[in-house]
C-alpha cells in the first residue's frame, strides 16, 4: 500500500490548533506563535494529519525561516525539502533578495546557508533578532545591488513617463488655449461686424 499523499501550504485558521499543539511537543512558546499563524508553512497528509511546519517572517527584501518543527523528527528529513521548496517559491513571489535563519539543522547548511559576514549581519532587519547572536546563517537569494538598480532604472523610467505626459499635458494645454483664443477672436469679429452692420443700417434709415 502507498503511504497517504501530502500537501505544502500556507498555514490556516483550521491548523491552528494542531500548530500549537507541535509548538508545545517542539518546547517553542505557542501563545508567541499563534499571533504570526500567517507567517507559517505547514506539510501535512492528505488525509488530516499535521507533519510540520516552519515560519516565514518577511521585512522589506529579506526573510526569516524561524520555528521549525516536526510531530516526527524522523520524518525531518522526508518532508524538510519539501517545505524548502515551497519556501523558496514564497520568497520569489514576494521579491525577497537574502534569507536568514538560526536553524541550526544540517539540511540548512547544505541548503546554502552560511555564517554572515560583517557587512552581510549589518544587514540583518532589527525585527529578526539580536544581531550579535552567533547563531545567524543566511543565504543570498538575488544580487542586492543588481536589484537596487533595476529599481532605479524603473524610478527613471517612470519619471521619464511622467515627465512625457505633463509636457503632453502642457502642449494640449497651450493648444486648447490658442483654439480658445482663435474662437474668442471669432466670436469678438462677429459681434463686432454685427454691431456695425446694425449700426449701418440704422444710418440708412434715418437717411430715407
Amino acid at each position: 500500500m502507498n503511504p497517504p499523499a501530502h500537501q505544502v501550504r500556507r498555514a490556516t485558521v483550521d491548523d491552528l490548533q494542531f500548530l500549537i499543539a507541535l509548538w508545545r511537543v517542539a518546547g517553542l512558546p505557542a501563545l508567541e506563535l499563534e499571533r504570526h499563524l500567517t507567517e507559517f508553512q505547514i506539510v501535512a497528509r492528505d488525509d488530516g494529519p499535521l507533519i510540520g511546519a516552519i515560519g516565514l517572517r518577511i521585512k522589506g527584501h529579506h526573510g526569516l525561516l524561524h520555528s521549525e518543527a516536526f510531530f516526527h523528527p524522523e520524518t525531518e528529513d522526508e518532508f524538510r525539502p519539501h517545505l524548502w521548496e515551497r519556501l523558496q517559491s514564497v520568497a520569489r513571489n514576494h521579491g525577497l533578495t537574502r534569507l536568514w535563519t538560526e536553524e541550526d539543522a544540517v539540511f540548512w547548511h547544505q541548503a546554502g546557508f552560511e555564517p554572515p559576514t560583517k557587512d552581510q549581519i549589518e544587514k540583518l532587519p532589527k525585527e529578526f533578532g539580536d544581531a550579535h547572536s552567533p547563531h545567524w546563517h543566511t543565504l543570498q537569494l538575488r544580487d542586492e545591488a543588481a536589484l537596487t538598480r533595476s529599481l532605479e532604472h524603473e524610478f527613471e523610467l517612470f519619471r521619464v513617463t511622467q515627465q512625457e505626459q505633463s509636457e503632453k499635458v502642457m502642449r494640449q494645454a497651450r493648444v486648447f488655449k490658442l483654439v480658445a483664443t482663435v474662437l474668442a477672436f471669432v466670436l469678438f469679429a462677429v459681434v463686432a461686424f454685427g454691431f456695425f452692420y446694425l449700426f449701418r443700417q440704422n444710418r440708412l434709415t434715418l437717411r430715407r
